[in-house]
């Protein structure tokens, strides 16, 4: 079977009741794996104004490069809503496979699998990604193409949910990347396309290691605006991410 078409069947096959997106727990992936390569990452995210206005999640993943076409994490979320306590949402684990270039127009490409157990009312959740990277002297580009659904919902009740993450930047001063980010749908299987809603805003990234430290730490923050029908749940999001890697 050739890459492309074992893609789109997986892409396919992950297609079911969904959460709607963006969330606040999403972010953008890279195709990338390196081999050997230990990380630790603290994600961070918080809605403000709206329905969803003091909504917050907080991601923590511990991944590891197990070769050169394979990376495997652990990963816990915790989310709290307005007037209710936090709460551990869910345990899981996922695998990023880097699939090549395509040599014609010199795009990465990956796929993202995540299986989530969840926590304290909330579905098991199956999760897949096409990942796209783009890289041309200082720019770099990210697309990823997402599908979601949860498992277990009687047959019958669920429905498709499609959604989209990118991310624009271009290398400045040292290791400083500055651009733009958007989390959007592009809808499910009620609605497909059409008027939907989205986050979209500036975001800033640095990577570099302290002095003679072992371990490299990443930085990703962006303040995103609602757009479209997005706007009935908040004004805007506040993200932020923190990760550390060390290579073995």
């Amino acid at each position: 079977m050739r890459r492309p078409t074992f893609i789109l069947f997986v892409l396919i096959a992950l297609a079911g009741v969904a959460r709607a997106d963006p969330r606040l727990d999403e972010r953008v992936y890279d195709p990338f794996v390196l081999n050997g390569s230990a990380e630790l990452e603290v994600r961070h995210g918080s809605e403000f104004g709206g329905a969803l206005g003091g909504a917050a999640t907080t991601v923590i993943e511990t991944e590891y490069g197990v070769n050169d076409h394979l990376k495997l994490a652990a990963v816990a979320a915790i989310h709290g809503e307005p007037g209710q306590s936090t709460r551990l949402a869910a345990l899981g684990v996922e695998a990023i496979v880097y699939l090549g270039q395509i040599p014609a127009v010199g795009v990465d490409t990956g796929l993202y699998l995540e299986y989530a157990k969840g926590l304290n009312g909330e579905d098991d959740v199956l999760e897949g990604k096409l990942l796209l990277a783009k890289t041309k002297g200082r720019f770099q580009g990210l697309a990823n193409l997402i599908v979601e659904r949860p498992i277990g919902i009687p047959r019958g009740e669920g429905f498709a949910s499609y959604g989209y993450a990118l991310s624009a930047t271009w290398r400045t001063l040292g290791h400083l990347r500055l651009g733009a980010e958007a989390l959007g749908d592009f809808g499910d299987d009620h609605a497909f396309l059409g008027r939907q809603g989205a986050y979209v805003g500036p975001q800033v990234k640095w990577r570099g290691r302290p002095g003679k430290s072992p371990v490299e730490i990443e930085v990703d923050a962006g303040w995103l605006a609602a757009v479209g029908t997005a706007r009935n749940e908040g004004s805007s999001q506040l993200k932020l991410a923190v990760e550390f890697e060390k290579r073995f």
